[in-house]
């Protein structure tokens, strides 16, 4: 019978590769290398049976394989993430008094995650008793193989407290998460600080209350943690799972008082607060580039729900209230955002907008005037709706010179040139133009 050391090279070869993390960037590279040498030890055992393959199409073969690895490793470990990344699995190893407790506290959990209709963001998986870790290295490990996004994991203790029998559950997290080597340390500092606690007891005289409370802390610290998780990933459907979350983690947050079970209970809290607001005004910004108004209304409300003084939220909402038809909203918006900072030029660009709409046309163009930089605004999507205004408001012709003017100052002279032609034209013998038709020609006369 032959030995472990007779087997052949290509199984030496593979019993290797399954040891090693294939979702790494370490993964990808020793695959590859593995899957050139078992495609070589091939073509070697089908010579020395005589059977000849062509060399330039064993090169064909083995590129093509190691380009069908390389788009496999990167759509599912990297841009599509597995399914089960929003799996909270449970691994911990128990003595025989404790099971009873360990099955308890999944059962509680498993009840908090339905009542907090949490059930189609959150799966929960209980691994088999002989799946064990003994340092974060394995768990990490396992995790990234199978795609886990949480691991509840560890052991437990059993003694004796006042000659009452005493369960100690030591309790780690390791976690799968997408971001860039320097947004680790504060991505991973925040967790810390959240999971801070690793260990609870569950003593028999109190064993029903202690069950609640460890059911509950461990409730609580995945769901932070499995939050911050799905936020990393590269796909807004995630990060939509995850503000679910977060919002469900303040409901229950909200009415928590600070104990021993969770010192941290207050910079968890200004997280969870901090990460949804950030949440909201990135899910704004994609539903407004996709031209969703009701949905970007929606969590630019839920921002200033947090934060009425957020600038970016009122800004936001300005401009979204006012294509919703809701325009005393816009206004009311910019005021506000005005108000918060005093100055901003996108802001003082709907103010000298408003203007002109109401044919204030001196106080307008004052206004437009006083734009020396328009900071982060686009402009020529500011020109575009003015431009769409004017179409829907003809018998407004403050709002052509407008779009003209902007042209010429910051994006098309040629353009914006040809606007102010036309608005003269169209705006010939109104004396109510009178100051814009004097500004309109002293900018083409020093064209």
């Amino acid at each position: 019978m032959k030995s472990i050391e007779d087997k052949p090279e290509i199984f030496k070869i593979i019993d290797y590769l399954k040891t090693i993390k294939w979702a790494t960037k370490e993964g990808l590279i020793k695959y590859s290398i593995g899957i050139c040498i078992i495609l070589i030890s091939i073509i070697l055992l089908l010579q020395s049976i005589k059977i000849e393959i062509d060399s330039g199409l064993s090169f064909c073969i083995l590129i093509l394989l190691e380009i069908i690895h390389f788009f496999i490793w990167f759509v599912k470990g990297i841009f599509f993430c597995k399914s089960d990344i929003k799996t909270i699995a449970f691994a911990i190893k128990t003595e025989e008094k404790s099971k009873e407790y360990y099955d308890e506290i999944i059962k509680r959990f498993t009840e908090l995650v339905k009542e907090k209709n949490l059930y189609s963001f959150v799966k929960i998986k209980v691994l088999p008793s002989d799946i064990v870790f003994s340092d974060s290295k394995e768990a990490e490990s396992f995790i990234l193989r199978k795609g886990i996004g949480l691991l509840v994991w560890g052991n437990t203790f059993e003694g004796n407290e006042n000659n009452f029998p005493l369960t100690k559950f030591n309790i780690k997290i390791s976690y799968q998460y997408f971001l860039k080597n320097k947004e680790e340390k504060k991505f991973i500092s925040d967790i810390s600080n959240a999971t801070k606690r690793k260990y609870w007891k569950v003593w028999q005289p109190q064993s029903d209350f202690n069950l609640t409370v460890v059911s509950e802390n461990i409730f609580e610290i995945s769901l932070f943690t499995l939050g911050k998780c799905l936020s990393t990933v590269p796909n807004v459907n995630y990060l939509i799972e995850a503000v679910k979350i977060f919002e469900n983690l303040k409901e229950i947050l909200k009415d928590r008082k600070p104990d021993d079970n969770f010192p941290n209970l207050k910079i968890v809290k200004e997280k969870t607060n901090a990460i949804l607001l950030d949440s909201y005004l990135l899910l704004f910004e994609w539903y407004w580039h996709k031209r969703d108004i009701f949905k970007s209304i929606e969590y630019a409300e839920k921002a200033i729900k947090f934060d009425e003084n957020n600038f970016r939220a009122h800004q936001n909402l300005a401009i979204c209230k006012w294509l919703d038809s809701d325009e005393e909203g816009a206004r009311y918006h910019t005021r506000r955002a005005w108000k918060i900072k005093p100055g901003n030029p996108t802001t003082r660009l709907n103010r000298a907008f408003f203007h002109i709409y109401d044919k204030k046309f001196e106080q307008g163009i004052k206004e437009y005037r006083k734009v020396r930089y328009v900071g982060e605004t686009n402009i020529i999507d500011v020109i575009e709706f003015i431009e769409n205004e004017s179409e829907k408001n003809k018998n407004n012709l403050g709002l052509l010179f407008v779009s003209g003017w902007l042209d010429i100052e910051y994006v098309d002279k040629k353009r914006g040139v040809k606007k102010l032609k036309d608005f003269l034209l169209k705006s010939e013998g109104s004396k109510e133009y009178d100051v814009l038709i004097e500004e309109a020609e002293k900018v083409l006369n020093k064209k």
